[in-house]
């Protein structure tokens, strides 16, 4: 009554659609322009055994951190590698498709990228496997050098030190290594008999074939067996 000498008059409100609602909470919501994962993987060893850090992190500050304990022997590139599947396997369990993996080797970084040569068989066994994964599980994964300065994170996760960031989704999980992954590798293999099968068999058992010369042992000195596949060495 008092008000109205302004002539102002009072209308009711209409309805709402159910659209202008759906707007409403779409600008609420921080939307990433890409859907972005980053693997962050870390080693250390210390005298009760090796242990590695893995640190994936997502869009809306999601945050898995895991744990790998190792209880066999295993070289620092090994424990990269083991390290590497168990940050894919958990990326994968995520649905992620495109993946940037950041680790601190760059011996590792260099042969994902096909840029460095791999000489040692069992890391060979290991480049096959996380390629195999790469190709049956992801879009897109690209492998990045990270100082270690700029690991620190995951240094500390490889440590077993707890500590606490700001994140609306934080998850830790701890797992122990009781074998390496490549023992785990099925191969179909053609079992048929050709001029390999000396060689196969000699490499695998240490038993030659019957009359056999010297001249044939210094020829199958040139090959040797990755997992169940026949390779010639080269001279470099």
């Amino acid at each position: 009554m008092e008000l109205s000498e302004f002539n102002i008059r009072y209308e009711p409100h209409g309805p709402i659609k159910a659209q202008c609602l759906l707007d409403f909470d779409n600008d609420l919501q921080h939307t990433p322009e890409e859907d972005q994962w980053t693997l962050y993987v870390d080693s250390s060893s210390n005298p009760k055994g090796t242990e590695t850090g893995i640190v994936l992190k997502g869009p809306n500050d999601i945050l898995i951190e895991k744990s790998l304990h190792f209880t066999f022997k295993t070289s620092n590139n090994q424990v990269e590698y083991e390290a590497i599947i168990a940050g894919l396997s958990l990326a994968r369990e995520g649905g992620v498709k495109t993946l940037i993996c950041k680790t601190d080797s760059k011996l590792t970084m260099g042969h994902l990228n096909n840029e460095i040569q791999i000489k040692d068989a069992t890391i060979l066994q290991y480049y096959h496997l996380v390629r195999n994964v790469i190709q049956s599980a992801f879009e897109r994964v690209c492998v990045q050098h990270i100082p270690r300065s700029e690991n620190v994170r995951v240094d500390i996760l490889s440590k077993l030190a707890s500590t606490k960031i700001k994140s609306r989704h934080r998850s830790l999980l701890q797992q122990t290594l009781f074998a390496p992954s490549i023992t785990n590798i099925c191969l179909n293999l053609d079992h048929t008999e050709n001029w390999t099968t000396p060689y196969i068999q000699y490499l695998k058992t240490g038993n030659p074939p019957p009359n056999t010369d010297k001249g044939w042992l210094a020829k199958v000195s040139r090959y040797k067996m990755i997992g169940d596949e026949l390779y010639k060495q080269g001279y470099g």
